[in-house]
């Protein structure tokens, strides 16, 4: 039996938070997670642009929500 899932089937939605703040994104792992929520927090906070993008990863805390 061939099987075609897609790259969106896979996506789950996470939780992701940094400082007082907290988005909801689909991704597919932790990583593209945090990736998700820095580009929705850049388009919701411009001003913070430049202190988002220099955050690393263990700054951000993520929870998988089903």
């Amino acid at each position: 039996m061939i099987s075609h899932n897609s790259e969106h089937d896979l996506e789950g939605s996470f939780q992701v938070r940094v400082g007082y703040t907290t988005v909801t994104v689909k991704g597919l792992s932790r990583r593209d997670a945090i990736e998700q929520a820095r580009e929705r927090l850049c388009l919701e906070m411009p001003r913070m642009w430049d202190v988002i993008q220099s955050l690393e990863h263990h700054r951000f805390e993520v929870f998988h929500i089903k």
